[in-house]
């Protein structure tokens, strides 16, 4: 597995600010808990902002990936393989606070949304870019989309790099109304502040599309 350092070091040195989620730092890490994802926040922040701008660095295909791009029929993914309860729970306990941001930071996107599923002890354990860091769960459509589901912006064309527009975000509740609440982190980019927004839909980029991730 590419290790994330070098495309670090190469390609990121004149990038300031990262896209919705740096790209994550448990590429090859042999355990789910490889990783020190701390939950200590920065500072606590009492109101959610709007939206947010990004850049990002770009990543190498993957050869296995194109099976990971299908998607999985619901009947055949079953339920999760973790304490949705706990992971939403921790996710909960962290609104309005905010983390450090930039490469592998516990206040980008993608990292607290791993560490909110690691607290429901889910296996989570995936590769270096937006497809193959999901390698461990089922793709499906927002149709889909229950309360523990991972979702991901993902760039249409080039699904594997870490475009500006890339995101991720936990889903923790499914509204009668066809919404959905869920909680992200890193809004606006660079901030590392966890919010929670109810009555959500999807709102992906142009040149995007939102994918639902069950681990």
């Amino acid at each position: 597995m590419r290790s994330p350092f070098k495309p670090l070091i190469v390609g990121v040195v004149a990038v300031t600010t990262f896209s919705l989620c740096a790209a994550p730092a448990f590429a090859a890490t042999g355990s789910s808990d490889a990783v020190d994802y701390s939950t200590t926040p920065t500072s606590t922040v009492a109101a959610v902002p709007a939206a947010q701008t990004f850049e990002t660095t770009q990543f190498d295909f993957e050869a296995d990936q194109p099976s990971i791009l299908e998607l999985t029929s619901i009947s055949g993914s079953a339920g999760h393989n973790f304490d949705v309860d706990k992971a939403i729970a921790a996710a909960e306990s962290e609104v309005g606070t905010s983390r450090a941001t930039g490469w592998s930071a516990p206040g980008e996107c993608i990292q607290s949304a791993r560490r909110w599923l690691l607290a429901g002890n889910a296996y989570w354990d995936g590769g270096s870019d937006p497809v193959s860091a999901y390698r461990d769960a089922v793709r499906l459509g927002i149709s889909d989309a229950q309360p523990g589901d991972v979702i991901q912006y993902e760039s249409i064309d080039s699904p594997t790099s870490w475009v500006s527009g890339v995101h991720t975000l936990l889903i923790t509740g499914v509204n009668g109304d066809g919404t959905y609440t869920i909680i992200q982190s890193n809004v606006p980019g660079g901030s590392g502040l966890v919010t929670k927004v109810e009555n959500w839909t999807p709102e992906p980029p142009a040149g995007f599309q939102t994918v639902v991730w069950r681990f």
